[in-house]
């Protein structure tokens, strides 16, 4: 794919997904989208993992988890909310525990195998993403 054309089917993106948004229904086919049509991934079935399973263990019981979306091959995990969300501020977790969408993905990373832990963490509500670099993180 040359830039003009990656240039065109970024446009054509953004115009298509303008004002969805929503987590539960959208987030495979948004990413699937722009993985394939704008970054041109062939393969998709082998690059991409969506809703991977993490398994957190308490004394007394335990939680599963699931990691939106994970890149094995960039080490990319992310974390999408609905369009609505703000992606800098707290939302309550299913265990009550109130998080926003980068420190939910802290939590998940704790449940992996260091081998797994990714380098990039990206947050996004479709209209914004936020990309963390986990080895170059402000303090």
């Amino acid at each position: 794919m040359t830039q003009t054309e990656q240039a065109k089917a970024a446009k054509k993106f953004s115009e298509d997904w303008k004002d969805k948004g929503y987590e539960k229904g959208e987030s495979q086919k948004f990413w699937l989208d722009l993985l394939c049509n704008v970054f041109g991934i062939k393969d998709f079935a082998n690059f991409v993992y969506f809703e991977n399973q993490i398994k957190e263990k308490f004394t007394d019981k335990t939680i599963t988890n699931f990691i939106d979306i994970y890149i094995p091959s960039t080490k990319v995990m992310i974390e999408q909310k609905s369009i609505d969300k703000d992606l800098r501020e707290p939302i309550r977790q299913s265990d009550g525990t109130l998080l926003n969408p980068f420190q939910q993905a802290r939590k998940y990373i704790s449940g992996l195998p260091l081998s797994q832990h990714p380098r990039w963490v990206v947050t996004s509500n479709f209209k914004s993403f936020l990309v963390y670099d986990m080895e170059n993180l402000e303090k």
